[in-house]
């Protein structure tokens, strides 16, 4: 199996540009409703991802936790798009479909379990579906198909 190193290149490079840009988007859905509730928060990034603390805790625990996950499903979808309309790059769609699954489950483990998702227990996993599911598409995405790797290969 031949691999086209333009969408690997590609997605690598995106993958780390839109690091902060999803992260900020997920800490401001957080952010979204720690305001809506009238609490002060700070958001600040540093060299582990995007953290906001807010103030007090909000009454609505799954909207607070799940927001931030809704706001980086939105910036996925912006993404996915963006490779929508324009159709320029696989690996637009491979990123994009990657920081979906991951804000999907963050989604999930912030707005339902929250208490499990606050002790850290699943940190190893989301770094590891994180890229796992990065690593996958973008295989799957970069494969040449059969007759265009011989055809390569004969010339």
């Amino acid at each position: 199996m031949r691999l086209n190193r333009s969408v690997i290149q590609w997605s690598v490079i995106l993958y780390i540009a839109l690091v902060i840009p999803v992260s900020l988007l997920h800490e401001t859905g957080h952010a979204l409703v720690c305001s809506a509730s009238g609490f002060d928060y700070s958001l600040w990034i540093d060299g582990t991802g995007g953290h906001m603390v807010c103030a007090h805790t909000p009454s609505n625990s799954v909207a607070y936790g799940a927001m931030g996950g809704l706001f980086g499903l939105m910036g996925s979808a912006a993404i996915i798009g963006f490779w929508a309309a324009a159709k320029r790059h696989p690996a637009v769609l491979v990123v994009g479909l990657a920081y979906a699954v991951d804000q999907a489950a963050k989604l999930i483990l912030e707005g339902f379990f929250t208490p499990l998702y606050a002790s850290g227990a699943t940190d190893l996993f989301l770094t590891a579906l994180q890229l796992v599911s990065w690593i996958g598409l973008t295989i799957y995405f970069a494969r040449t198909p059969k007759i265009q790797a011989v055809t390569s290969r004969t010339k």
